[in-house]
């Protein structure tokens, strides 16, 4: 969606209704404004408005934009994306840094884990579609049902992948073996804390959180209350 037509569906939501013609001399006008505009929009007595449905639906999406999205959030899935079928894994998605010695053996307690539990975790470090890598983990974490990150060291790359997945209201475990302070952002949220010495009590650990990952579809569990 254009620009303007962003601004337009901005300006007729908080305005009511207006000319068309006063409307558009407020826009970025290209070939293209009027008919995507007039896609969304209804006329009465001369005069353009959104429609009752689509304020409602405004009206839904800045209530739950307010604060922090929660998993109920109507963007948080990709809308053009089949819906799951059942007993298909659930995908998931782990954010952690590459570099560490411990990235190999902790990686394949998180994969097995997951695995135990109907889940397919996608780690970003194994993507090979080419294209940029944002997006690509943009759309890792917007499929995912649950992102799992390790935030020990508090690696950049980890902490933003973190943020991608808080603002997409997505439900996130996250791991750490505590040898720093946590930042204060994520300080109050619940973390496993884990020791290298013990994986088998950080893959019990991680298929209880799991398998406690509330259900999306009515096959899968009781009605999720956020």
């Amino acid at each position: 969606m254009d620009r303007d037509v962003v601004n337009g569906l901005h300006f007729l939501y908080q305005k009511g209704e207006t000319e068309l013609t006063k409307l558009l001399e407020k826009l970025w006008c290209g070939p293209d404004s009027e008919p995507d505009l007039l896609a969304m929009v209804r006329f009465r007595n001369g005069k353009v408005r959104l429609s009752k449905q689509l304020i409602r639906f405004i009206k839904a999406v800045e209530v739950q934009m307010a604060n922090l999205p929660k998993p109920d959030f109507v963007f948080g899935f990709p809308l053009s994306q089949a819906p799951r079928r059942e007993g298909e894994p659930r995908p998931a998605f782990v954010a952690m840094p590459y570099g560490p010695h411990w990235f190999k053996p902790v990686s394949e307690v998180i994969v097995k884990s997951a695995s135990s539990a109907n889940f397919q975790a996608e780690i970003s470090k194994d993507l090979s579609t080419p294209g940029a890598i944002t997006d690509q983990i943009w759309q890792g974490i917007r499929r995912a049902e649950v992102i799992v990150a390790d935030i020990s060291g508090h690696n950049p790359n980890v902490l933003y992948e973190l943020g991608m997945a808080h603002a997409l209201g997505k439900e996130v475990v996250l791991i750490e073996q505590g040898a720093e302070q946590t930042p204060f952002d994520i300080y109050t949220s619940r973390r496993i804390l884990y020791d290298l010495s013990d994986l088998p009590a950080l893959e019990s650990s991680l298929m209880a959180a799991f398998q406690a990952v509330s259900a999306r579809y009515l096959f899968e569990g009781s009605q999720p209350y956020f």
